[in-house]
């Protein structure tokens, strides 16, 4: 038997599924949903259905195959839509309390904040910001099992997130990445000033 540890596969919160669906619906209609299902294995199937509640929680895995098959249906299947979904759920499941913070409040207060409930959304690492001249760092570690639509759904969410605050951002930049050996995943957010 193998001292190596088998990561487990996190969960993600069906909010973040309800709002693909959305994007679907909206920019596709309703039988490009059934379209995109249909490529799913069953697991990936139930799993994608059975999110009903925003609060539920639905295996990465399922995240992650739903993401590329909307992007393969829909999208030309080399995962260019990935920022564009994240930068949809970024609005959409901005509830009202937090619409409030997002007007007065600055671009380092919805990181800290966005780091701070981290474990809201996911079930497994942690995240952390730092501020940096001209910009901020958002930083993901002890993630179970990364895979790059993570990393491009949270560039979305931080490009989407400079929008909602009202900072211009020249870039957000993926600097470190598990997926190429690092230990962490970061991103910077680097102002327009």
């Amino acid at each position: 038997m193998s001292n190596m540890s088998i990561p487990r596969v996190p969960n993600v919160r069906a909010r973040l599924i309800l709002a693909r669906l959305d994007w679907i619906r909206k920019q596709h209609g309703e039988p490009a949903i059934e379209r995109v299902l249909s490529t799913l294995g069953k697991s990936q199937l139930n799993a994608v259905r059975g999110a009903v509640t925003p609060s539920q929680w639905v295996p990465f895995d399922a995240f992650v195959a739903f993401t590329e098959a909307i992007d393969a249906v829909l999208g030309r299947g080399d995962l260019d839509l990935v920022r564009p979904l994240a930068r949809h759920a970024a609005r959409t499941n901005l509830p009202t309390l937090y619409k409030i913070f997002y007007k007065v409040g600055s671009l380092d207060y919805i990181l800290s904040k966005a780091a701070a409930v981290w474990s809201a959304h996911y079930d497994s690492g942690t995240a952390s910001t730092a501020n940096l001249t001209g910009g901020h760092r958002f930083r993901i570690e002890r993630f179970a099992t990364p895979h790059k639509i993570h990393c491009l759904t949270i560039q979305g969410w931080a490009e989407e997130t400079g929008v909602l605050v009202g900072v211009k951002l020249q870039a957000v930049r993926h600097i470190v990445c598990r997926l190429h050996g690092a230990d962490t995943c970061e991103f910077d957010l680097i102002d327009s000033t």
